[in-house]
Formats: structure tokens, C-alpha cells, sequence
């Protein structure tokens, strides 16, 4: 054992570093000497050593969930006392970390595998009538394989007769991830657990907690008192299963992992549908980069959308040739649903453009096309030279297919530059 101040020795085991700190144990990096193999030990913390009883029940479920064999729970190698008494249990080190440290906001169909592989791992314990009681991210690892497992059975189940949360840690379970009956300190079964695990599902898709609060309290009144909030835009085909998932009362939510999983199905085969839909994904990628800048900058993107948009139709027209009495307006089909959840995975850059050159638009001359005769309005009439010019030079552009270049002579600068100079320019 090296010296890092630990007050007590672990037969058989050197222990190498510290890990990290909970609010209820200790992680520590150790080698079992008898395997030559490294493994994370967890301590249970001095002040926090139960009861005879209570350690008695922990080392009884602890060899329990040694039992469970799964590929997505992390294996309990031993369970034992330290030399100064204090619980711990070991099991293996993986270096590769947890959900915690993983950003998987555009990476859907990784959420879909995750959401799936912990379903099972709660189903194979729930069929054992063992709650997990602390589903969250930190508590998802990844091995070697980078095949997420289920952590930290133990130490939930050891503390099953808390009394009810006053502070993070007091109690079983973490308050940002807390069923209403498990803030309220009431009997739970594997519905609280897919509540935790739909408030995992939905930090996974939006990078934050779907309650939040001032300290532990006030995000536990928020989960039992504040409704489910909405996805973004392009996450809302997850709402469904979200919305079940995060319900208040338990008889609300999913009843079985089988429930769950049929639910995860459905989101698979819908965003498997969507990606078939290719000319959607870059309407999805555009309304992700307007949603993602700051309000200010916000017109400015959307002005550009317009354009894009824009020219899309008008890129179809040529395609339909109208006779001198053809006053009816050509039919256009317009493209199908935005997919809501698949973006491509592009580093910020749009996926292939559906918006092409206009085929057969007239060249770009030095003058630009004249708005005049019996579609000219008043209105018209009442704006600025400079800025009409602007507007009928930018319109020219865009019949010619000219919408982001070349450089300084294409309709997306025109309007951009209409629209800083005035966010409220309705025609820009």
C-alpha cells in the first residue's frame, strides 16, 4: 500500500490511488495480489459506517448483486471489511470513464444504444427484486469494449432505510435524478428507476437536467411538482417516451423494462425512417445552427434561412415552362418533414445542400432586375432608393442561383448586410 494517509489495509489488495469521493464512499485504484489485476475498491465513508444490522443487510445484498451476471452490470468481485471495519466492496477498473464525461447531443442512435443496454441491466435486476435507487450518469461505465455497464448497486441498497433527503448524499439516490416518491421518502420499486433513467435519457439529448433548482430541496420539489419539460425541435420524437417515463405517479409510467424497451424500439424505427428522408437533414441542420447563435445574431441567421429557403422554390421553377397566358402558379412539392432528431454529424458544417444553381436563370449583369409595371405598390414606391436597389440586386441574385457566392456579389451578403443595418427589415 503506498502512502496516501489511508487509515486502514484490505488484505490482499494494494491500493495504487484515490479515484474519487462521493458523498457516501471512497473509490480507490488497487491490484489484487493474487491476480496481478487492477480493480476499484469502494469504501464506504467512517462517518456514514452503519449499524450491525444495516451492514449485515449491505453485505447480504452485496453478494446478491455479485449474483446478477449480465454484460451490462458491473461485476462485484468481493465484499469484505477493512482493517478499521469499514464496508467495501471491489470490482473492475475501467479506465475509460462515465456517461458523466460524454457529450452525445448529436449522436442519437448512441443514445439509443445506451438507453437500451441499461434497460436491460435494470430489467435482469428487477426480476431479482433488486432497485437500483441511483440511476444517473456517473454511475454508467464504460469498459474496454466501451460497452456501458450499470455501477454502484451496493451502496443504494445499504442505505434503504435513510431517513428522508435534507441535503445531496443524505439519503439514497442524487436529487437531480429522484423520482417523486423517492424525494418524498415513500416505498419504490423499478418505476423509480426508469424515472431516473428517463431523466438520464434526457440530459443525454439536451446536455442538462430537466429540473433544476437552487440546492438539493428545491430540485426535489421540482420533480415531484413542475410538469416535464419539451425537447428542442429536433429531439421532439423523444417526447413520447419522456414524457412517459418522467410521469408523476408511477402507474403513469412504464410498468415493465419490456414496456421501455418497445418504446425505445419505436424512436429507432422513427429516426431509421427520417434518415431515409436525406433532403431533410439540412433543414434540421439549419434550424439547429439559427437555435444554437445568440438572440442578437439570431435575425441575421434566420434572414440567411429565408434566403436559402427562398431560392429552394425558386430553384423549381424554371423546371415547369409557362406559356404567356399561363397566369396559374406552378405546383410545387415541398420537402417532407423536418426530422426532428437525426442531424448529421458535421462539425458544424451543413450536410449537402438540396439547393442547387438555378438552371436556365438569366446571367448576373451589373443592373439589377427592375421591379416595375402593375406590381409595383405603394409601398414599394416608399422605400429608400439605396435600399430598394439592395433588395431588387439581391432578388436578381437569387433567380440566378447566386446565393452565397462568389464573394461580394451574391444575395446572402445583400441581405444580411439589409438586415444588420435594420433586424425589423420585413423585406430583407
Amino acid at each position: 500500500m503506498t502512502n496516501l494517509n489511508v487509515p486502514f489495509q484490505i488484505p490482499g489488495y494494494r491500493i495504487v490511488r484515490r479515484l474519487g469521493v462521493g458523498g457516501m464512499a471512497t473509490v480507490y485504484l488497487a491490484v489484487q495480489e493474487s491476480l496481478k489485476r487492477p480493480v476499484a475498491v469502494k469504501v464506504l465513508a467512517t462517518e456514514r459506517a452503519p449499524s450491525d444490522e444495516l451492514a449485515q443487510r449491505f453485505e447480504h445484498e452485496a453478494r446478491t448483486i455479485a449474483r446478477l451476471d449480465h454484460p451490462h452490470i458491473v461485476s462485484i468481485y468481493d465484499v469484505g471489511r477493512t482493517s478499521n471495519g469499514q464496508i467495501y466492496y471491489t470490482m473492475p477498473y475501467f479506465p475509460n470513464g462515465d456517461l458523466s464525461m460524454r457529450n452525445l447531443r448529436d449522436q442519437p442512435r448512441r443514445v439509443l444504444e445506451i438507453m437500451r443496454a441499461l434497460t436491460e441491466a435494470l430489467a435482469c435486476a428487477h426480476d431479482k427484486g433488486i432497485v437500483h435507487r441511483d440511476v444517473k450518469p456517473e454511475n454508467v461505465l464504460f469498459d474496454k469494449q466501451d460497452r456501458p455497464q450499470l455501477a454502484d448497486f451496493g451502496i443504494a441498497l445499504s442505505h434503504s432505510h435513510q431517513p428522508r433527503m435534507t441535503r445531496e448524499g443524505a439519503t439514497i439516490g442524487s436529487s437531480g435524478y429522484m423520482s417523486p416518491e423517492q424525494a418524498r421518502g415513500q416505498p419504490l420499486d423499478g418505476r423509480s428507476d426508469f424515472y431516473s433513467l428517463g431523466v438520464v435519457c434526457y440530459e443525454l439529448l439536451t446536455g442538462e437536467r430537466p429540473f433544476q433548482g437552487a440546492d438539493a430541496l428545491a430540485v426535489a420539489l421540482a420533480h415531484i411538482e413542475k410538469p416535464v419539460p419539451r425537447l428542442p425541435v429536433t429531439r421532439r420524437l423523444w417526447q413520447p417516451l419522456v414524457d412517459r417515463a418522467l410521469a408523476k405517479q408511477p402507474d403513469a409510467r412504464f410498468q415493465s423494462a419490456e414496456e421501455l424497451l418497445a418504446a425505445i424500439a419505436v424512436v429507432e424505427r422513427r429516426l431509421k425512417m427520417r434518415r431515409r428522408r436525406g433532403a431533410s437533414r439540412y433543414w434540421v441542420w439549419l434550424i439547429e445552427r439559427i437555435q444554437s447563435v445568440s438572440r442578437g445574431k439570431r435575425a441575421l441567421a434566420l434572414g440567411l434561412g429565408l434566403a436559402v429557403v427562398l431560392a429552394a422554390v425558386l430553384a423549381l421553377l424554371p423546371r415547369f415552362p409557362r406559356t404567356a397566358n399561363d397566369s396559374s402558379a406552378a405546383q410545387v412539392n415541398a420537402p417532407s418533414a423536418l426530422d426532428p432528431a437525426e442531424i448529421a454529424a458535421t462539425d458544424g458544417r451543413p450536410p449537402s445542400s438540396p439547393v442547387g444553381d438555378v438552371a436556365g436563370a438569366p446571367p448576373v449583369t451589373g443592373e439589377p432586375i427592375a421591379v416595375t409595371g402593375s406590381g409595383a405598390t405603394p409601398e414599394a414606391a416608399a422605400i429608400p432608393a439605396d435600399r430598394a436597389e439592395q433588395l431588387r440586386l439581391a432578388a436578381s441574385l437569387v433567380l440566378a442561383g447566386h446565393l452565397t457566392s462568389p464573394a461580394g456579389n451574391n444575395a446572402a451578403e445583400r441581405y444580411l448586410a439589409l438586415i444588420a443595418a435594420d433586424e425589423q427589415d420585413r423585406d430583407a
